[in-house]
């Protein structure tokens, strides 16, 4: 009756494929049998979530769309450039947000239940910067009433980075998830700031260090933790209150990858149509690649360098 135990010592074991799209189906429909359930499923790298894209792409971007079937799937994909090489670095977040179904032209109506935006979507993805958001965001899963599947990029650095903390308050009574997390007072008046950068992800911890260590203070960092559906409101807030700083979009993935072709187009909807404020959107980032990230450390360092200088580098001096 157990055929296994019938192999000699010296047999050959039988060695079991690893079925990420397997594993990634079960947890997605387990997560429609318990829809009151926190189900989560994780790529060991987020590299590793191509091997499930088949349910990423026909079932989990569409399900609602197809079947009006709601779902609650967390996908968590370790994403971050740490100079692990090309096939530990990226999760591909360029191809779900090309999957998400947010207008670029269109600003959501403004009105005080922003989960209306995330109901019209077929799907959400974060980048969080900090413990208490990631807490929010998983804890916003299950105390909503209704269901959309929520895709996580985050860097295994940040577990262990001294600054990526959180006081108790956030994660107390009245606290909740910040679709963006605003740039920290500034030393010089708020019109006095040359430059606005955007980013998401642990990228904000290397661009403040980087400021201080060069005593630069007058470029604001602010930080997009919801990047889809793309949150028109409080990005327009924040453009709001630097209004003759330049707009920058800081990223350390490739041009071609990462959230640059999503986020662009719809800072120029809310600079145009949101703020009336007709500035070009600069980018600071790896430069285009067919590979994720190298694996040589010393060509790793040099891209970030290279990047770094061209955050801090204001637009008379800048190369686009």
């Amino acid at each position: 009756p157990y055929p296994l135990c019938a192999l000699a010592v010296s047999d050959e074991r039988p060695v079991s494929t690893q079925s990420t799209w397997g594993v990634c189906g079960f947890e997605l429909g387990y997560s429609l049998e318990n829809p009151n359930s926190l189900v989560l499923w994780e790529a060991q790298f987020g590299d590793f979530a191509n091997g499930a894209q088949i349910i990423f792409d026909q079932f989990l971007s569409s399900c609602e769309s197809k079947w009006l079937r709601q779902c609650g799937l967390v996908v968590l994909m370790p994403h971050g450039y740490e100079g692990g090489g090309p096939e530990h670095s990226s999760c591909r977040m360029e191809r779900f947000l090309q999957m998400t179904d947010d207008d670029p032209s269109v600003i959501p109506e403004k009105n005080g239940h922003t989960q209306i935006q995330i109901q019209r979507c077929n799907w959400q993805f974060i980048n969080c910067s900090t413990p208490a958001n990631y807490f929010h965001a998983l804890r916003r899963q299950v105390k909503r009433n209704f269901r959309k599947p929520l895709l996580v990029a985050s860097p295994k650095s940040l577990l262990k980075l001294r600054q990526c903390v959180s006081p108790k308050e956030d994660f107390l009574e009245g606290s909740s998830f910040k679709r963006v997390i605003p740039a920290n007072e500034m030393a010089c008046a708020a019109e006095s700031v040359r430059r606005h950068i955007f980013c998401t992800g642990k990228i904000y911890y290397e661009l403040i260090a980087e400021l201080e260590m060069k005593g630069i203070d007058h470029i604001a960092v602010s930080r997009l933790e919801q990047i889809a559906p793309f949150p028109f409101d409080t990005v327009q807030e924040e453009l709001e209150r630097f209004p003759n700083a330049e707009l920058m979009w800081v990223q350390e993935e490739p041009k071609n990858m990462g959230a640059w072709a999503y986020v662009q187009p719809r800072f120029y909807t809310t600079l145009l149509r949101g703020i009336q404020r007709d500035i070009p959107v600069l980018y600071a980032g790896r430069k285009v690649n067919p590979s994720p990230a190298t694996g040589f450390p010393k060509q790793h360092k040099a891209e970030i360098e290279e990047f770094m200088e061209r955050s801090k580098q204001l637009l008379n001096s800048s190369m686009n």
